[in-house]
């Protein structure tokens, strides 16, 4: 089948057969159909289309309508306009052809997938889209988009625009970036999403940069504590450095600034340092405060003698009484309370109270516990039998640091590494005593009593 157009002179002429599109129902094929037909309709030769475009030739145009490649968004709409088509309906055509055929390359060499411009979060992601964004828009050449960002005052050079798009180097500046999307034919409308991405890769270098600054400082932390010539610290010493910390390990050590599973000696409770953080002492348990906040609740409870089990007596002496910062040893739990005076210990010997303060504390600590009360007076006058080196050592690790929830007796100050009692100059106290030292220097035996029947 032959086709019949007119040449220059205004004579007939025939042209040789075009091949057949390969595929006419794909978006590429329709749109190679269409501009057949365009082409056909106007009469024109492609040596005449060619003529009337002003910049494309004959074989560019010849290949734009063989179906058999998808051409560039300006060459059809050029082909379009010379053939008084629909520009915006080939441009439609074009798209949907760009869109099937992967821009215009075969199914089989599919390229990275590009995310979408709110999706962008790093750098590579963000060239990737911008290319993207330039095939979609009729993959203009990059000496055309240095002339098209010229036109509008905007500097964007060739090597620039290549950069971006084949090297995987991001703009260095809003302005670079704007410059590519009016080399794009980008409206102002749809810039903003651009800048938002282009603002958030920007954080998101900043973060890495501090992160590699961060990796830098905590390996030169490392060399100081270690104890070898490699620079890293050994598995005994960041056992040994866990433990003056207050944890002990459950896990192998692996490197300075991995987490590390470990259990606090306090409350037993299991948690993830890093021994960077150990070394730094930013590493603390976040289970011990709230341990103490939950034994200063069911304290403030018991004073209110809500289940009228404790005399008037008891209460008074429980008011007069101070609860210290409590420990959960595996499942004992210590509550160290401190008493003033001796009428109140004396009063409060008595483990009558003790049922009632562990109703109070099965309420508010979520947790199974065996309790042990102990209270705190004086620990220079207690013997050395018993339990008394057990509390020496609770005292010395509490410290007499807390105020009373009610009454205010005199706040014990640290003297020489242990608790002194300000009311008192000279006298240490600390954590439930055996004996306590009377004002003839005799010492009155008790024995601390405990809910767990130890």
């Amino acid at each position: 089948m032959q086709w019949a157009f007119m040449d220059r002179n205004g004579h007939e002429a025939v042209g040789r057969p075009e091949n057949p599109v390969p595929d006419p129902v794909s978006p590429l094929g329709r749109l190679a159909v269409a501009l057949r037909n365009g082409r056909r309709g106007a009469g024109l030769s492609f040596t005449v289309l060619s003529e009337r475009t002003r910049s494309v030739s004959p074989g560019t145009l010849q290949r734009a309508a063989s179906g058999a490649v998808l051409p560039k968004l300006d060459v059809v709409q050029a082909f379009a306009r010379a053939c008084d088509m629909n520009v915006d309906e080939i441009t439609r055509l074009w798209h949907a052809a760009y869109r099937g055929s992967l821009g215009g390359r075969s199914a089989s060499r599919t390229r990275e997938p590009a995310p979408r411009p709110h999706l962008v979060s790093d750098m590579h992601g963000l060239c990737v889209a911008l290319e993207e964004l330039r095939q979609a828009n009729g993959a203009p050449s990059f000496r055309m988009m240095e002339r098209r960002a010229r036109v509008t005052g905007k500097e964007l050079s060739r090597s620039t625009a290549f950069r971006i798009t084949k090297q995987k180097r991001p703009p260095a500046s809003t302005d670079c970036l704007e410059a590519f999307l009016v080399a794009c034919e980008v409206p102002p409308r749809d810039r903003t999403v651009w800048f938002d991405a282009w603002l958030r890769v920007q954080r998101q270098a900043a973060l890495a940069r501090q992160e590699a600054d961060g990796r830098e400082e905590l390996k030169q932390l490392e060399s100081v504590v270690a104890d070898n010539s490699r620079g890293q610290v050994s598995q005994e010493t960041a056992v040994r450095m866990l433990r003056k910390a207050g944890f002990d390990a459950r896990e192998r050590y692996r490197r300075f600034d991995a987490p590390w599973t470990v259990e606090c000696m306090q409350c037993t409770a299991t948690l993830r340092i890093r021994l960077s953080d150990v070394v730094l002492a930013q590493a603390s348990c976040p289970e011990c405060p709230k341990l103490t906040e939950h034994v200063r609740e069911a304290w403030a409870e018991l004073l209110t003698n809500r289940s009228g089990l404790l005399s008037r007596r008891l209460v008074r002496a429980l008011r007069a009484a101070t609860v210290l910062p409590a420990r959960l040893q595996r499942s004992h739990l210590d509550v160290p309370v401190f008493v003033a005076d001796r009428t109140t210990l004396r009063t409060l010997q008595s483990p009558a109270w003790h049922p009632a303060l562990e109703e109070a504390l099965r309420r508010h600590v979520q947790r199974p516990f065996y309790l042990d009360v102990l209270l705190v007076l004086d620990y220079d006058t207690m013997p050395a039998h018993r339990n008394g080196h057990r509390h020496r050592r609770l005292a010395k690790a509490e410290g007499l640091v807390d105020s009373p929830l009610e009454t205010s007796p005199a706040r014990p100050d640290r003297v020489n590494g242990t608790a002194k009692h300000a009311g008192a100059p000279g006298r240490n106290a600390a954590a439930a005593p055996d004996a306590v030292g009377t004002a003839s220097g005799m010492p009155i035996v008790w024995k601390p009593t405990s809910n767990s029947g130890a």
